[in-house]
């Protein structure tokens, strides 16, 4: 007897992978308007670094902290990358984290610790409002297809700034709470040698029993906290909490779903760093060659030089005269913006990666469509109708469950 059979029209490629949505980072990354907002954070959060070296730090101790913030991925995990190959993914992360690590070496001095809280508070301030824009953006386009108007997404990030804020902090807070009596055995140490030393060996076992609690939260913070923002911008309920439950239970629910993301969004984000930056020095070198046309290029190397000396912060003059510094200087002042929006695009890239593994994560962990996600109700009645997407959760549905 003939069985029948059928052809295969279509497959459904998202639903057999749905990691391959993190490929459609890159074309939210680049948006205008997301590369626009992330620029001026980059540009805002480097005028924060500065001041805080200014208030807090001896000239020399602004120099070593600048030849120590030149490498942003530490050497132990730049050995597993391959040679000459930088990630926007973990430049951004590193870039971001390496302050608070900071405050975990021993040597550390009183001015030491202000700048890095002060440089630390300052960049989560910052970043909090373009941060919520860039994961509230990919969120909403990642689930419908379809990117949300500018001014909403601002409004959406200004209303729960406070959250995105805070939502990093929650952790600390409880380490912070857990070091507290620790110091106090310091204190005794302080007082006298000895005693303190008895006293700490006697009371040993609970601070390791409080090392185990400080590692389950610090841990769950280094992997956790690029998953709180999407969290809340993606959630109805959204809040501190509820990314700080949500980020440890992906976590810790599946670490190597996790890990397995992260390797391809790195590796992807890697050959997207090699288009972006391509194109910035192209953009920045069009110019010079062009110049040469009609200058020569003897003429034009020391200008191109100085320019991206002034450019990269540092002022070596090889010209004293008046007419030389101001045109270097304003050459350098574009190469700099030039520069500054390459590097927004590695945080532009982080968290539209991050908004990606939180979607695949929580269908991993909690079995929810990766099209679920909130999206308010039109508050006017020329306002444009939510996505037809079935599983979209809106406020009205929220609110009106029949």
């Amino acid at each position: 007897m003939t069985q029948p059979f059928g052809a295969v029209r279509t497959i459904a490629w998202r639903e057999l992978f749905p990691w391959l949505i993190l490929f459609r980072t890159f074309r939210i990354a680049i948006a205008p308007t997301i590369l626009a907002v992330a620029t001026i954070a980059v540009l805002l959060t480097s005028l924060g670094w500065r001041v805080s070296g200014f208030v807090f730090l001896s000239p020399e101790q602004r120099i070593a902290q600048a030849a120590h913030s030149q490498l942003a991925i530490p050497p132990e995990i730049e050995g597993y990358l391959p040679p000459s190959v930088r990630t926007p993914l973990l430049d951004a992360y590193f870039q971001m984290a390496e302050p608070l690590a900071r405050f975990f070496h021993f040597d550390l001095t009183l001015s030491e610790a202000a700048f890095y809280a002060f440089g630390f508070l300052w960049t989560l301030a910052i970043w909090a409002f373009p941060g919520a824009m860039i994961t509230r953006r990919a969120t909403v386009q990642l689930a419908t297809d379809s990117a949300p108007a500018l001014q909403p997404t601002a409004v959406f990030a200004c209303r729960r700034w406070t959250w995105y804020f805070l939502a990093p902090l929650y952790p600390l807070l409880g380490l912070v709470l857990l070091a507290i009596p620790i110091s106090l055995l310091g204190l005794l140490l302080r007082l006298s040698t000895g005693f303190g030393v008895a006293v700490a060996g006697v009371a040993w076992l609970l601070v390791a029993i409080a090392g185990i609690l400080a590692m389950w939260l610090f841990g769950g913070l280094i992997f956790g906290w690029p998953l709180m923002w999407p969290a809340i911008s993606a959630e109805r309920d959204g809040d501190p909490i509820d990314a700080f439950s949500r980020s440890y239970s992906y976590v810790y629910g599946k670490p190597l779903h996790y890990f397995f993301y992260v390797v391809v969004a790195a590796a992807f984000g890697a050959l997207c760093w090699s288009v972006v930056w391509g194109a910035a020095v192209l953009v920045q070198e069009f110019g010079f060659w062009a110049l040469s046309w009609g200058g020569g290029g003897g003429a034009v190397k020391p200008v191109r030089e100085q320019a991206l000396d002034i450019a990269a912060g540092e002022l070596n003059w090889q010209n004293d005269g008046f007419l030389w510094k101001l045109g270097t200087t304003l050459i350098g002042l574009v190469l700099a913006l030039i520069h500054a929006v390459a590097g927004a695009f590695r945080f532009s890239f982080f968290f539209t990666a991050a908004s990606a593994i939180y979607l695949l994560l929580r269908q991993d962990v909690d079995e929810k469509e990766m099209d679920e996600v909130f999206l308010e109700a039109p508050s006017e009645p020329g306002t444009a109708p939510a996505p037809p997407i079935a599983n979209v959760v809106t406020q009205a549905q929220s609110q009106n469950p029949e």
